[in-house]
């Protein structure tokens, strides 16, 4: 089942400010998925498509993979829109990219779900004029772990990799090598400690990858609205291909 939500036709019950900019699919997939050893087999999300797709159909966009965090689990994509790129695009922004936002079901995890998030790249890069050299992912929280997770398992995937105040362990690093990561963190984070991303950032940094950290002295755990908030983000991650 599909449906387009054209910005003056329908609009989305989240309190963002819907803008002629803002584009937004939402769609289920409830067969087709190949998800070998995961029970899920269905997941709502969102496509947001950057100005100029539907004009030049000759271009290729990158893609930005988002993954929210535990407070957004559910069926209500709505809920989605709260936070990260899904909800700066909602407010007029225009981002150069294809962003896809999927919502994990309640009692699911973003960490635990690495199988069906690569089918639905596949999906999406299948559907939509998506340039395969740069697929990028990011994440917040229980997101930013998903992240960092879906990178590592097949890692020639990805141009880069954001995870915002998420984590790591040594297994996981050691794939991570060649994919350029830039992680941000709350000194203050009473939730994950801000010591899970400066442990991602030395591990890679000690096998020869490429990383960084930013890490923001005031903010407690929700440091993602400034993180995303920064131009300097986009452009770093938009840059990168493989």
């Amino acid at each position: 089942m599909m449906w387009l939500a054209l910005c003056g036709v329908a609009l989305i019950s989240t309190g963002c400010r819907q803008t002629p900019l803002t584009r937004v699919i939402k769609e289920k997939r409830v067969q087709g998925w190949k998800v070998p050893r995961e029970p899920m087999t269905q997941m709502n999300y969102l496509v947001q498509l950057p100005r100029g797709y539907d004009e030049n159909t000759n271009r290729f966009w990158p893609l930005v993979l988002y993954l929210h965090g535990i407070g957004e689990r559910g069926d209500n994509l709505d809920k989605v829109l709260r936070f990260g790129p899904a909800k700066l695009i909602a407010a007029g922004k225009d981002l150069p990219c294809i962003v896809v936002s999927p919502q994990i079901p309640d009692n699911y995890f973003t960490f635990r779900e690495s199988s069906a998030l690569l089918a639905l790249i596949d999906e999406v890069i299948a559907r939509y004029r998506v340039d395969a050299r740069r697929v990028h992912v990011t994440g917040n929280s229980m997101g930013g772990y998903g992240a960092v997770l879906l990178a590592a398992r097949e890692p020639e995937r990805f141009a880069s990799l954001v995870p915002i105040c998420g984590g790591v362990d040594y297994l996981d690093s050691v794939r991570l090598r060649r994919v350029p990561i830039w992680a941000f963190h709350g000194e203050k984070d009473p939730i994950i400690p801000v010591e899970e991303s400066r442990r991602l950032v030395r591990l890679v940094k000690e096998i020869g990858g490429n990383a960084r950290l930013t890490i923001y002295p005031d903010l407690e755990h929700n440091c993602w609205d400034r993180a995303y908030s920064d131009p300097a983000l986009w452009e770093w991650m938009l840059a990168q291909k493989k």
